[in-house]
């Protein structure tokens, strides 16, 4: 006996296979960022801007990011420190740890990962929640009057 389910419906009236399992909404980014793999039993972490590897940040949530890694000498469980820009064109930033969830190789050599967050402080936190929000606020005003 065969057993159907039926598909959750997205947002935007389509329908995923599977529903979408994220606890918070991502939003689109398409910034450049950086990262650098870090050894997990370490407490403090010193860098200098040097040691980050360069990245595209595509999807930004309060739980996590997608990023396209060019140097993809990541895998999944991997530790990561991100240092995320507080907006497009914006200097300053704030570094948040995560772990690598997936990765996904693509034809032209880079590669795809998921992030999820871990072990956000309050005050990154508040900037992360705060820099979502201007984002959605601006892409809605944007949107507003473009209709």
């Amino acid at each position: 006996m065969a057993v159907f389910t039926r598909r959750k419906q997205t947002a935007d009236g389509t329908r995923s296979p599977s529903g979408d399992r994220r606890r918070t909404k991502r939003l689109h980014v398409g910034w450049e960022s950086r990262y650098i793999v870090v050894d997990a039993s370490r407490e403090v972490i010193y860098v200098s801007n040097s040691d980050y590897t360069p990245c595209i940040l595509h999807n930004l949530s309060m739980d996590g990011a997608a990023l396209e890694l060019t140097d993809a000498a990541v895998a999944v469980g991997d530790r990561v420190l991100l240092d995320l820009p507080l907006g497009e064109r914006q200097r300053a930033t704030i570094k948040v740890r995560g772990e690598i969830r997936h990765t996904t190789p693509d034809p032209d050599g880079s590669t795809n990962v998921g992030v999820e967050f871990r072990e956000v402080g309050d005050l990154e936190r508040a900037l992360l929640f705060r820099l979502l929000r201007d984002m959605k606020d601006t892409k809605q005003s944007v949107a507003t009057r473009c209709a």
